[in-house]
Formats: C-alpha cells, structure tokens, sequence
C-alpha cells in the first residue's frame, strides 16, 4: 500500500503530465487558426493575412506535383532584352527548364546545366548562366513565390483579385501596391506562373500543355 506521501507526488506528476498535454494540444489547435496553414501535401508556407495574396502564393508554392509544359515570353525591362522559355514539369520531380539556349535539367539526381546553342553541358545547376536577363531555374513557381510574399510584407495598399485568361488556361491574379508601382502576379491552377508583371520583368505564359514534353530533357 503506498504511504501519504508517495500517493501525493504520484499525483503532483500526474497533473503535470497532464497540464502539458494540454498546453500542447492548445498550441496545435491554436496553430490551425493562426500562423501557418495546412499544406495538403505541397509546399504552401505561412499565411501572409490576406486570402487575396494567399490564394495565389498556395499555388505557387504547390506547384512541384504537377505534370505540364509551359511556354513564355520574357521581357527584361533592364535593357529591353526579349526572351523566350519553356518549362516541363514530369513524374517523379524531373524538370526541364529552357531559357533561350540555356537549359537547366533536374532527372531523377542528375543535374544539368546545357548550352543548347554549342552542344555542351556541366553536372551542375548553373543559375549564373541566365542571370544577364535576370531569371533563375524557379522563376516560373518559387523565385515568384518568395518575391510575392516580399511584395505582401512591404505593400502599401490593398491587394486586388482578379481573373483573367492567359495561355488559353485561366488564371488566378493579385495586384500588390508597393512603393515605385504595382506588381501582378497570376497563377494557374496547376501552379505554374500565368504571367508577373513588375518593374524589372514582364513574363507571359503563352502556351500550356498538361502533357510533359520529354524531348526537352534531352541535354
């Protein structure tokens, strides 16, 4: 039989085991409502307070399980250079991701970066290469997630929603006024950038297949 004392630590630990389940359970309740949401198995990040930039980032941010080819035109206001790109998206995360005669391949652990024009390549990614027309391999989904949510923290006004159709695909667009003008971002429902329109680039999507072309991996 346990004496007095026994029984009362035994309790005394009881309720503070129990005390810190219950903190715990009100931290994960309380994070549901606040802070981050729910990814549903992409990369969705942190709520950045306004559904109007929110519902654009979450499908930026989950683009990686998608399958498609996305063709653009490219306009670096910094010297007026036109370009044009061309990015797949197959299974297993293999990307293929081609900017003029620069090419970029991630399939299945092996990385590539391809000068089309002389027929040579380096294992690497070598994002320097494109750097001359400020674009990088994630400028169609991540590069433009990260500047949104940049552009959300530092607006000056409300943002504004809208629809349009680019690409022959429909897509989900937010305005954020920022200090110099406004920046447009528009996604499609896969994820893939419809078009960003800011100060230093104008990108347009032009055409768009779910279908992956598998020749674009070709290095």
């Amino acid at each position: 039989m346990a004496t007095p004392q026994r029984t009362g630590t035994c309790r005394a630990r009881h309720i503070v085991r129990s005390a810190i389940v219950a903190l715990a359970l009100a931290a994960t309740t309380t994070s549901c409502f606040t802070g981050e949401r729910p990814s549903f198995g992409c990369g969705a990040g942190e709520s950045m307070g306004r559904t109007e930039i929110d519902d654009v980032l979450s499908r930026l941010e989950c683009v990686a399980p998608a399958t498609f080819t996305a063709e653009y035109t490219i306009l670096t206001r910094l010297g007026d250079i036109d370009s044009a790109a061309k990015v797949v998206q197959a299974s297993s995360g293999r990307r293929s991701i081609t900017i003029n005669d620069v090419r970029y391949v991630y399939d299945n652990g092996r990385t590539a970066t391809c000068d089309l024009a002389t027929d040579t390549c380096e294992a690497v990614i070598n994002e320097a290469r494109t750097s001359d027309v400020l674009l990088t391999s994630e400028f169609y989904a991540q590069a433009m997630a990260s500047r949104l949510r940049v552009d959300a923290e530092r607006r000056i006004g409300d943002p504004v929603a809208s629809e349009m159709e680019l690409g022959g695909q429909p897509a989900l667009c937010v305005a954020v006024p920022v200090s110099g003008g406004t920046k447009t971002y528009c996604a499609l429902e896969s994820g893939a950038l419809a078009r960003f329109d800011g100060s230093d680039l104008l990108i347009e999507l032009t055409g768009y297949s779910p279908t992956p072309d598998e020749a674009a991996f070709d290095t």
